[in-house]
């Protein structure tokens, strides 16, 4: 009788005990995704005691366990933790800005639509002529209403012009269509229209829209001029 009482109490001890190991297994395994854990095996094969998150680092955690603070990187959790505290996805890097000199061959073309050739406004009655020898003040109906003598950028022979249209229709002018005459007497054609930006934009027509004015620079050359007048080269 005695022999099996001893036997008796010794399966009931082993139950017991196997039934303690099997709960703290669970509490273990079913704590919650984000913690914390009695017992957290990291894939490297350490183990981390009572265990919990303190901060989400972004591709890392730091961990509060009976062995300290640790930084545990997200790809050594287990799968149902790291489930729990994804990597971040780093933010994209913003453009960098580069200031680069303003070179007038390189600089990009604006391109504009091919306009259809229209008819010419009627010349006013009993409108005398221009002499042969000054060139005429309307252009297209357009007249230079302003110009005025100013660098830009590395090129120094350029003039700001502001063209008024007296017509109801759009009128397209070209760098050739305006002249420059300096002071000495000498005439230069436009070579360019740019417009100011960055990067600076070189156009190969200027629209003036109708009934409307536009303001805009013509280069004449690289050098600073002595101009004494802008006005139409033909």
């Amino acid at each position: 009788m005695g022999s099996r009482a001893t036997i008796a109490a010794l399966r009931i001890g082993a139950l017991l005990a196997a039934c303690v190991l099997a709960a703290a297994a669970s509490r273990g395994a079913d704590a919650g995704a984000q913690g914390p854990w009695d017992a957290l095996a990291l894939k490297g094969g350490r183990v981390l005691h009572n265990a919990r998150v303190l901060s989400d680092e972004g591709d890392s955690v730091v961990i509060r366990c009976d062995e300290g603070l640790v930084k545990v990187a997200k790809s050594s959790l287990p799968q149902a933790a790291a489930d729990a505290y994804p990597a971040k996805p780093q933010a994209p890097a913003g453009p960098e800005m580069v200031m680069m000199p303003f070179n007038p061959d390189a600089a990009p073309t604006l391109q504009e639509p091919e306009e259809k050739p229209k008819p010419k406004p009627k010349p006013a009655a009993n409108t005398a002529a221009a002499p042969a020898a000054s060139p005429s003040p309307v252009f297209k109906g357009c007249t230079i209403a302003s110009f005025s003598m100013k660098p830009f950028q590395n090129s120094l022979g350029c003039a700001e012009v502001v063209v008024q249209n007296a017509t109801e229709a759009r009128v397209v002018l070209l760098p050739g269509d305006i002249a420059c005459v300096t002071a000495a007497g000498k005439r230069l054609g436009g070579r360019q229209i740019v417009m100011d930006g960055f990067p600076p934009v070189i156009k190969r027509r200027q629209v003036i829209p109708p009934l409307g004015s536009a303001d805009f620079m013509v280069t004449f050359s690289n050098e600073s001029l002595d101009g004494s007048a802008v006005l139409w080269a033909r």
